[in-house]
């Protein structure tokens, strides 16, 4: 008997519907005829916390960096451990013959069920299947291509040495800068990351373009040139922009009331419908039609595949399709157009399509583990949100319109010679419609029909023919910076950071990581992780973003003063180029996951030594507030934070082992009051390790007692009576 593992709820289900046999429910798994599924939810194991390791790293000691783990755990989440136990037991079976590995076709989707597996410590066989589309008979086509689960061990490989050095330089940065940083008084954690850290610096050299940008004048010349009763429009051709005001004079009166020599290019271009959506195209598009934000559509399209089974793996980073779709197109389409039944648009495009049309989007050579997000041949059973809805309908349409053709047009550009100076006039014409007969709301790839000449057809003049400059207008003008990020404008550039890096190197690897995959080109990060990203940037208040529909992205000063501190290779796409460098060795077995940390502890090391080092280390938005040290350890600072029970102080020192703690009064820190961390009178009774604390409620009026080890997870509270805790003894 087989055991399918799948990442999640609705992944197991489905397989449980591709499977042939009866059907029968159990507690966490489905059986079907000689085959048991289930399922995890999503990681179910995380690599422990330092303190899992050992108990004296709860404090952060700048002296413990970096955490020496050689051997790194995978512990069960809290929330997962009874389905983690049902998956166990079920692997230890006697019935269970082998093992299904059914993780996205990944390296997280690999690594996420293999964890399982080798916690589990089953020495069964184990299999992998790839599943993108979760209707059951493409569930049943990719079942009958099962693999052995080693030939995908390099992946596997590589999939850990990502994840552990990115634990290995996450965990210890994060404490070394915050240590650092709290020594200066600042209030707050300072989290670090491979990936997390590029993005912001990216971000934040935006803004710093944008607002130290000095705007320069300019000068561009528009010429009226008569022919045949009629004028064409066009604009002088330079090299580089005329900063010369006296300049543009010169070149204006010596071409005004001259013949000009018209050369004529005609050229038949076309214009082909988009392809379909990966992750980072849709997102990009929900952010700019609906304000979505990068996580919030990925939320919408991880249920309309899990919960609605409507659309295929939305994780993609592909936009092409297998060949074997084509085929399958008149039953998708079918089922759109019963799905999407009131809809108009929808109707109108799906009847106007031809499905003897085989789009550029059908092609093998471009389809990495994925393929593009489409819509799937199932039927909706249950009623959409009218978000979920809006991006359904944003993925039918992409699909339906690969079954038009292109937009043909015809560009006429004009070069008209006048005194030694090249004047250009460019006409679009469409000659067919194609697609954009039905489909207006795209970006079109070329520029639309330029309507300034009297001349509705500029293809009618011929080489050779002869025009007056009869006018010649002087534009002045202004330089303008790159605008500061949008939520859609750093979604598209992220995938091509690589144009940012001046080292050939970096840049070489960054584009050789990415090139297999279409849409991608020197990116860092993944279109499934790049939201988490953003979405941590924000909460730790490194950035910002406008509430409006443009969703305007701009750096905190908090944000800024990370990246000042960071060093090249922190905040650089460079670390992710390197690292891919060695997990292709480490995938191909030329390289050892363990030589791989080593080296990246290494560099951990030096960076934390040359932070020690750095007497300017401090965070500057505390440089003008007034530094309180702590009078019981005299090393820390005292910061103002926020309580359950109101505001409090403690000291920066806290993580190394100081407890102090004051009341606030009016802003600052209340001394008078006793010192709850020097009172030992009352053991605690609930975890017998801290002791009972006597405390001002928030108005002041009543006095309530609290354990010493609350920030170690306990809750003991106790009312007051007179000055001594009300412990009631059940």
């Amino acid at each position: 008997m087989r055991l399918f593992i799948a990442e999640k709820p609705e992944l197991g289900r489905a397989i449980a519907e591709g499977l042939d046999g009866n059907y029968k429910s159990g507690e966490g798994y489905i059986q079907k005829g000689d085959n048991i599924v289930t399922w995890a939810f999503g990681h179910i194991l995380e690599l422990a916390k330092p303190e899992e390791y050992d108990e004296k790293y709860k404090l952060w000691k700048l002296e413990d960096l970096p955490l020496p783990i050689k051997e790194f755990k995978y512990l069960p989440k809290k929330e997962s451990k009874k389905q983690l136990k049902i998956i166990c037991d079920l692997i230890h079976s006697d019935k269970i013959t082998s093992i299904v590995n059914c993780g996205d076709a990944d390296d997280e989707g690999q690594i996420l069920v293999d964890e399982i597996i080798q916690y589990s410590k089953t020495s069964k066989p184990v299999f992998r299947v790839l599943i993108n589309d979760l209707t059951p008979k493409a569930v049943k086509e990719e079942i009958a291509k099962i693999k052995p689960n080693a030939d995908f061990k390099g992946m596997s490989e590589r999939g850990f040495a990502r994840s552990q050095a990115d634990w290995i330089v996450g965990i210890n940065l994060t404490r070394a800068y915050t240590i650092m940083a709290r020594k200066n008084g600042y209030e707050g954690v300072l989290s670090v990351g491979r990936v997390q850290t590029p993005i912001l610096a990216l971000i934040v050299n935006r803004d710093k373009e944008f607002e130290n940008f000095k705007s320069i004048d300019y000068y561009s010349l528009l010429g009226d040139f008569n022919i045949n009763n009629n004028t064409i429009k066009a604009r002088l051709k330079t090299e580089d922009k005329i900063l010369d005001e006296n300049l543009a004079k010169k070149i204006k009166e010596s071409c005004e009331n001259q013949n000009a020599k018209i050369n004529l290019k005609i050229e038949n271009k076309k214009e082909y419908p988009p392809l379909p959506y990966n992750l980072l195209v849709l997102q990009a598009e929900c952010a700019k039609l609906f304000g979505f934000s990068p996580d919030k559509t990925l939320e919408i399209t991880q249920n309309l595949r899990e919960k609605h089974k409507a659309i295929t793996y939305n994780r993609s980073d592909c936009q092409y399709l297998p060949e074997t779709m084509f085929e399958q197109a008149p039953n998708i389409l079918n089922i759109i157009k019963e799905n999407l039944n009131s809809n108009d648009e929808i109707q109108a495009l799906i009847a106007s399509s031809d499905l003897t049309i085989k789009s550029k989007a059908f092609n093998d050579a471009n389809i990495s583990a994925h393929y593009g997000i489409i819509p799937t041949q199932n039927k909706i059973s249950s009623q959409l949100t009218q978000d979920e809805l809006v991006v359904y309908n944003l993925i039918a349409k992409r699909f339906i319109i690969q079954f038009f053709h292109p937009r043909e047009y015809q560009t006429t550009t004009i070069s008209l010679e006048v005194n030694q100076r090249i004047f250009i006039a460019t006409q679009n014409k469409t000659t067919k419609s194609g697609f954009r007969s039905l489909w207006q709301n795209v970006d079109s790839e070329e520029e639309q029909e330029n309507n300034e000449n009297d001349i509705n057809d500029l293809s009618i003049l011929k080489n050779g023919d002869i025009a007056k400059c009869s006018l010649i207008e002087i534009e002045k003008k202004q330089t303008k910076p790159r605008p500061y990020y949008t939520m859609t404008t750093l979604l598209k550039d992220l995938n091509s950071v690589a144009k940012y890096v001046s080292d050939e190197r970096i840049k070489k690897l960054l584009m050789e990581k990415d090139k297999d995959k279409k849409g991608e080109s020197g990116g860092i990060g993944t279109p499934a992780t790049r939201s988490n990203h953003i979405k941590t940037l924000i909460e730790r208040e490194y950035i910002e973003v406008s509430k409006d529909k443009k969703q305007i992205i701009k750096s905190t000063k908090k944000g800024r003063d990370l990246i000042k501190l960071s060093p090249k290779s922190l905040i650089t796409p460079d670390m992710t180029a390197l690292w891919f460098e060695q997990q292709k060795m480490i995938e191909i077995s030329e390289l050892r996951r363990e030589q791989f940390l080593e080296e990246i502890t290494k560099e951990v090391i030096s960076e934390i030594q040359r932070i020690d080092k750095n007497q300017e280390f401090k965070i500057l938005d505390n440089e003008n507030k007034p530094k309180i040290q702590c009078p019981q350890c005299n090393k820390g600072f005292l910061t103002k934070r926020k309580g359950k029970y109101g505001n409090f102080w403690g000291c920066s020192e806290f993580k190394q082992g100081c407890k102090a703690i004051y009341p606030d009064n009016k802003g600052t820190p209340n001394f008078e009051t006793k010192q709850a961390s020097n009172d030992t009178t009352h053991k605690c009774p609930q975890c017998n390790k801290g002791f009972l604390q006597r405390i001002k409620s928030k108005n002041g009026n009543s006095w309530w007692w609290g354990c010493s080890e609350f920030k170690q997870g306990c809750k003991a509270m106790y009312y007051d009576d007179n000055g001594k805790p009300k412990i009631i003894n059940v």
